[in-house]
């Protein structure tokens, strides 16, 4: 017998994600990217195990970069559990779309990634099973910060599995030229200047070798670029916001209009429109990567930035020049990095004969032994905190220390939650880019973002 919601329910959640924007391209950050998993407009088999005999389970996921890791770790779970585990890769762009109309005819997968900004419409349309139920002792051998994430009306509604955080990416060889000391950056906005400004000026260069402040100076002409401020909710915005003692939002009410967050807001703005050390938001608010780009170029020498950059900076440098990782940029309450993760989830409303098999594979999902895979073959940061040395093992052998994101983690700012937190954040980007890019004044547009954000969320 098919358990299932009301049928008031089903279409309760299904008008909910559209209004909520969720039926596109939803707003927060995959910590493995987007992935072009999948073909067209719907899903594919990507493999998965075969060979036992309770049956068969599906697994969905919108990144196909981690298919092999977990067609890996399916096939050890057959061989204990008896279970066959189904892939289904649904790209990125359809994923969002798909997902609350297959919950609504009752042909969600078993088990499927979700990320935070996305949950909560689902925990409250009791679409997910709590995990806590389930694994009782598994939030404590978890990343904590994803744990608490997810956490929620006294449940837990997945099991971590993929996460990232914030570092600061730096070329060596430009930093040693300028007498740069990426482990001590530090950002004041109250402060005439700081180490951070300092070190952008001294980065940044124009056509004729010329820096931000020197006579004849053309910032239209600069040939490199010191930092990536830029309209950035993950690296920049979300980090420099906490670190100067700004709140992002109480529960779900967006609070960054304060006085802090104000200031840090013109700060990051002003690195750009009157520092001249990073590179027009002309050009960042109309392609984020633009940055990362400069970067591999040898045209940027620092780049805050996540775990998800290492693979695209790794292949885009190649042997042209040594870099490194080091802390975020810390303020004046210290280094702050926002933190993403993914979960998988367990089906509430899948057949009665599945949910034995959903939660044996919720359990091995959220072991060492099950996450083991998507570290080894470098797809990111594992949940399962004993994995990690993996994935930081990956890296190494390629001769980059990774382990100061597992730091970060540790000190983490204010993620995006909430019920409705896409279409607050989609409310309120547009007018961080007229700030970013000059066209307002933060003390104009950040009160009005936080406006037309709350507005968003409440629709």
């Amino acid at each position: 017998m098919r358990s299932l919601t009301s049928p008031l329910k089903r279409r309760t959640l299904l008008s909910s994600f559209a209004a909520a924007g969720l039926l596109g391209a939803a707003a927060a950050c995959s910590p493995s990217g987007g992935g072009d998993g999948g073909s067209g407009d719907g899903g594919s088999d990507a493999g998965g195990s075969s060979g036992g005999d309770k049956g068969t389970l599906t697994f969905r996921l919108w990144d196909e970069n981690a298919v092999a890791a977990y067609e890996e770790s399916f096939t050890a779970f057959t061989e204990s559990s008896g279970w066959n585990v189904s892939i289904d890769v649904v790209p990125w762009d359809d994923y969002w779309t798909r997902l609350p109309l297959d919950i609504a005819s009752g042909d969600a997968a078993d088990v499927y990634w979700v990320n935070s900004a996305n949950y909560i419409q689902l925990k409250g349309s009791e679409a997910l099973l709590d995990i806590n139920e389930i694994i009782p002792d598994g939030a404590s051998q978890w990343e904590q910060a994803v744990v608490d994430l997810y956490t929620r009306d006294g449940g837990l509604w997945g099991v971590p599995q993929i996460w990232d955080s914030i570092a600061l990416f730096y070329n060596k060889d430009l930093v040693e030229e300028a007498g740069v000391d990426p482990s001590d950056l530090a950002f004041d906005p109250a402060a005439e200047t700081d180490t951070l400004r300092e070190a952008g000026s001294k980065l940044t260069v124009d056509g004729e070798g010329r820096h931000p402040g020197e006579d004849g100076f053309d910032p239209d002409s600069r040939a490199r670029f010191g930092f990536n401020s830029q309209a950035d909710r993950q690296a920049i915005i979300g980090p420099m916001l906490a670190s100067n003692g700004a709140q992002w939002q109480d529960e779900d009410v967006y609070t960054f209009a304060s006085p802090e967050g104000i200031e840090a807001f013109q700060y990051m703005a002003d690195l750009i429109n009157v520092e001249n050390i990073a590179p027009s938001a002309a050009d960042t608010n109309e392609n984020g990567d633009f940055t990362r780009d400069l970067f591999t170029q040898g045209k940027l020498g620092l780049f805050q930035s996540g775990p998800y950059s290492l693979p695209a900076i790794s292949e885009g440098v190649a042997d042209s020049f040594e870099w490194a990782l080091a802390a975020p940029v810390a303020g004046p309450d210290g280094a702050k990095s926002l933190v993403h993760g993914v979960v998988a989830v367990g089906n509430a409303n899948a057949d009665d004969d599945q949910q034995e098999g959903i939660a044996e594979l919720l359990t091995w999902l959220g072991t060492k032994e099950g996450q083991l895979p998507l570290a080894e073959q470098g797809v990111s940061f594992p949940g399962h905190v004993d994995a990690q040395d993996a994935y930081i093992d990956f890296w190494q052998e390629k001769g980059v220390d990774v382990s100061v994101f597992v730091e970060a983690a540790k000190n983490p700012a204010e993620a995006d939650t909430g019920a409705r937190a896409n279409a607050g954040l989609t409310a309120a980007m547009p007018i961080f880019q007229e700030v970013f890019i000059g066209r307002l004044t933060a003390e104009e547009g950040i009160p009005q973002a936080q406006e037309e954000g709350n507005a968003a969320m409440e629709e």
